[in-house]
């Protein structure tokens, strides 16, 4: 690449900026979808006894777990970020949306 090549905004940051974007709003919504079933049954208000402990019990470790992976996912696009450039050439920006 020249000097006088000209630098366009990169597309692949574009995607990422997007996707980062949607999977917050997912995160935050699997959050609270997963958390009320959670707490309902834990409660005494939808199920009691032996059988509803055990189900609210592996129910909240299952949602713990999925929180977990889920809580992973920003992380890693917020890495992949990080390593890439506000502008590329024209040339990177077309080679991106072929290869796509």
């Amino acid at each position: 690449m020249t000097d006088s090549e000209s630098k366009v905004p990169n597309p692949r940051r574009a995607d990422l900026e997007k996707l980062r974007n949607d999977l917050a709003k997912e995160v935050e919504s699997l959050r609270k979808t997963l958390k009320a079933p959670t707490e309902e049954i834990g409660g005494d208000k939808v199920w009691v006894g032996k059988n509803a402990r055990a189900w609210h019990r592996e129910l909240d470790g299952r949602h713990r777990k999925l929180a977990e992976q889920v809580g992973k996912l920003l992380p890693l696009v917020d890495a992949a970020l990080r390593g890439e450039p506000e502008k590329v050439s024209a040339a990177e920006a077309r080679s991106y949306h072929q290869d796509r």
